[in-house]
């Protein structure tokens, strides 16, 4: 009797010192989650860290029953980031805004808010969204299996993303001209659940889709999704860029359509598109 309770202190005492371990830490941390969002927030926008799914906006209200977005049923739970995962989330937002000049953010994008990951069958896919009659953006990084270097680089292509659309809608972007470089053999499915049940081993095309002007699988769901996935690879991997307009006839014009319109935007993206050789 005397050893079992010696044991069950002991394994107290080794669960207090984890927790004040952990509290210690999350201290640690606290400091630079502070900066990060002042960082954020001096370019105009505020940075939020989602508590739970009552905090993602209402998609629609039929029969008493709430659906919220990016959730495919009503009982969505959401996975919060924790400290570390949050500070590194705000760190990547906050670079990716460099890309962008000062006036676009404070007149185009009010609110960030960060998520872990929506946990329901499908939604668990959901790496975010944007609200078509706001300028807020919600992202939810912990979507990766493989290596938090691809969450933090998926997250910035999410990024980019959702402010791209948001742009699309604020400066009128020429939606028909740039699917008029699409080969003329190809339709959108206009269906962003059919990528989950289609057969492809990587997120970049090849072959026919490629010849189409297509970069990733998911540009087929839509022409919105096309035009995103130009403006994802633009901003985080220009190599790519380079190589794929460099080669491609169609995938040039559609870079060239996208860069004239982010120029008509504001001057000052220059230098984003000055790290893209395309020499097709």
């Amino acid at each position: 009797m005397a050893l079992m309770v010696m044991r069950k202190q002991f394994s107290f005492i080794k669960f207090l010192c984890l927790l004040l371990f952990l509290q210690a830490c999350s201290s640690a941390i606290q400091p630079n989650i502070d900066q990060l969002e002042s960082v954020i927030a001096s370019k105009g926008v505020v940075a939020h860290r989602l508590k739970s799914m009552a905090e993602v906006p209402i998609d629609s209200y039929i029969d008493g029953v709430t659906t919220r977005l990016g959730t495919d049923e009503t009982t969505g739970i959401l996975k919060v980031l924790p400290d570390e995962e949050y500070r590194d989330a705000l760190s990547i937002v906050a670079k990716e805004m460099n890309y962008y000049p000062k006036e676009i953010l404070l007149s185009d994008l009010d609110n960030v808010y960060f998520g872990g990951k929506i946990q329901t069958a499908r939604s668990q896919f959901t790496a975010g969204f944007f609200i078509p009659n706001k300028k807020d953006i919600y992202l939810f990084s912990m979507l990766s299996d493989n290596s938090n270097d691809d969450a933090l680089l998926i997250l910035a292509e999410t990024f980019h993303h959702e402010l791209s659309s948001i742009l699309m809608r604020s400066y009128r972007f020429d939606m028909i001209g740039f699917m008029a470089y699409n080969g003329t053999d190809f339709e959108y499915w206009h269906d962003e659940e059919r990528i989950l049940t289609s057969n492809h081993t990587s997120n970049y095309t090849s072959g026919l889709l490629w010849d189409e002007g297509l970069l990733r699988y998911y540009s087929q769901t839509s022409p919105e999704n096309d035009y995103n996935s130009y403006v994802e690879m633009i901003f985080t991997n220009p190599k790519l860029m380079s190589d794929n307009c460099s080669a491609n006839e169609r995938i040039k014009n559609k870079f060239v359509h996208v860069m004239s319109f982010y120029l008509k935007i504001s001057p000052d993206f220059q230098p984003v598109f000055d790290r893209i050789n395309c020499v097709h």
